[in-house]
């Protein structure tokens, strides 16, 4: 069924259930998985880098790597095949790209859930992905969980 899963994680509480339901299915389709940290350097992460405390972006980048290199070793330690990267830009842009590039068959994202003030500004990942994948896209939530 799936060969290349492509996780998007940012260890927010939404990503938590992706990565549950990615892991999954991961094993049941004896897939690879990709997880993708992406530091956003777009809106108000922008804004941040530019008045902010130095190197905003290096520092979102180091806490990326921490939270994802043990969720590697341990599914790793599971028997699974696990790829990481960490890429800078806009989440979408950067997830459609890097599926592209690994040959995603499936990309997993959370469902964050944002107020319409805030979908209207940044827009959604999702949405914004459905236009660019090269492959089908499941928008993990937390119900039922």
């Amino acid at each position: 069924m799936y060969r290349k899963i492509l996780l998007a994680y940012d260890s927010s509480k939404f990503s938590a259930s992706a990565l549950r339901q990615s892991v999954e299915l991961a094993s049941l389709c004896k897939a690879e998985l990709h997880l993708l940290g992406i530091v956003v350097t777009t809106g108000g992460m922008a804004i941040a880098e530019a008045v902010g405390p130095p190197d905003v972006w290096g520092r979102e980048r180091e806490d990326l790597k921490r939270v994802i290199e043990p969720i590697v070793k341990d599914l790793r330690a599971q028997g699974l095949t696990v790829f990481a990267g960490l890429r800078h830009g806009a989440p979408a842009v950067e997830i459609a790209a890097y599926a592209h590039e690994v040959g995603a068959d499936l990309v997993v994202v959370g469902h964050s859930h944002k107020d319409a003030l805030t979908r209207w500004f940044q827009g959604s990942v999702g949405s914004k992905l459905l236009d660019h994948l090269p492959c089908s896209l499941l928008v993990a939530t937390d119900k039922g969980e």
